[in-house]
């Protein structure tokens, strides 16, 4: 079950959706550049250990301060093209229309917000992992959260595989991020290398506090939808 698009935007360009999605690409090939070793010395020096997350009340104020931006670096960093293009497909899919209903610095805000209690529900459930914690997965698990509560029936285009053949459904919402909750539990129970507890953290999260990143006033309608009246009243105008 392989979502394609989901809701579209209908105010503004996705800009900050697009713009995550392009500089997590740019610090990827910077992986590349400077080649597998290089890269796992920056997962260690960026990435979220939680071994060392869980010791912030012990260590320095200097520490501390070094240590809390690994929560914010992390969502940047991927092992691999799976990973990245994986995640980079669920911003896209899921991200247009969320960022579209919250404005795109409420939606930046929420993604980032998203990602740093992710990685907080990380560190708590794995608090002697001295394994970096790595990918935007938690801050995306909490745009499908914001995207339940915003968007809960607008339809998710598919591709399924019935009998080996691929076909396109549309699928509300609720069913297909529930199904994809349901996943994530599995996962949870089976364990893994996956960070299950940062993707279920980082979703109730967006889950709870979506509408806290909402703006007062609703989006503006596109400008050609405003003009139309106007020219209906002018046309009544000259019958007279």
């Amino acid at each position: 079950m392989i979502p394609i698009r989901g809701a579209p935007a209908k105010h503004r360009w996705p800009w900050v959706t697009l713009g995550l999605i392009a500089v997590n690409l740019a610090i990827f090939l910077y992986q590349l550049h400077i080649g597998p070793d290089a890269s796992t010395d920056l997962f260690y020096k960026k990435g979220a250990v939680a071994a060392k997350l869980s010791r912030l009340k012990v260590l320095s104020l200097s520490q501390s301060v070094g240590l809390l931006p690994t929560m914010f670096s992390s969502l940047f960093l991927h092992a691999g093209w799976v990973h990245l293009i994986g995640n980079m497909w669920f911003l896209w899919v899921f991200g247009e229309a969320l960022e579209d209903d919250l404005g795109p610095f409420r939606f930046l805000g929420f993604y980032l917000f998203c990602g740093f209690f992710a990685c907080i529900f990380h560190v708590l459930a794995a608090s002697s992992l001295a394994v970096p914690m790595i990918g935007a997965s938690g801050a995306i698990a909490g745009v499908l959260g914001g995207y339940l509560i915003r968007l809960p029936k607008s339809p998710i285009c598919t591709v399924v595989f019935w009998r080996l053949r691929p076909e396109t459904v549309y699928i509300p919402a609720f069913v297909w991020l529930g199904l994809w909750l349901a996943l994530q539990f599995y996962g949870l129970k089976n364990g893994g290398a996956v960070a299950w507890m940062a993707h279920l953290g980082g979703f109730f999260i967006g889950l709870l506090t979506v509408n806290l990143f909402t703006p007062l006033t609703p989006a503006t309608a596109p400008v050609h939808a405003k003009a139309a009246p106007k020219k209906a009243a002018s046309a009544k105008g000259k019958k007279k």
